[in-house]
């Protein structure tokens, strides 16, 4: 498979962001004020690089990154953002079925969480209950 070869340079965890789109959708009220969107990065040591994965309206966008432009696009985020450090404890035992493909379940499946989240605020609730912890901190509102 894979997620076996070691070239592949899978990050060995994921640091997902929760912060506001800057599109209105009709679905926004829906949302949580700072969770209308969620995305994710890794670092990836072997190839000294940031994956960044995030999946929009119009297509899904997978970025190699180097620090100082990870440092950049951190930088740009929201004020209210909040990002928090996900390590999964092993792998998944069952298949990871999901329900749609926007953000919210593209990065859990993305990521390997536990979760049947729909939107944003409650994957960030998930994490959180699954020992996920906040980073970035210092940077954060």
């Amino acid at each position: 498979m894979i997620e076996d070869d070691p070239l592949c340079g899978m990050p060995p965890h994921w640091y997902v962001a929760f912060f506001n789109d800057e599109q209105r959708y009709w679905w926004s009220p829906l949302c949580r004020e700072g969770f209308r969107h969620v995305a994710a990065f890794g670092y990836c040591a072997e190839q000294a690089v940031w994956l960044l994965y995030d999946v929009a309206m119009t297509r899904t966008l997978i970025r190699a990154l180097t620090p100082s432009q990870m440092d950049a696009w951190v930088a740009r985020l929201p004020a209210n953002r909040r990002i928090l450090a996900w390590e999964p404890t092993q792998e998944p035992d069952q298949p990871a079925w999901r329900l749609g493909f926007w953000c919210t379940p593209a990065i859990t499946h993305l990521i390997g969480a536990r979760s049947r989240a729909l939107r944003p605020e409650a994957l960030y609730r998930d994490l959180l209950a699954q020992g996920a912890r906040p980073s970035f901190e210092s940077e954060q509102a």
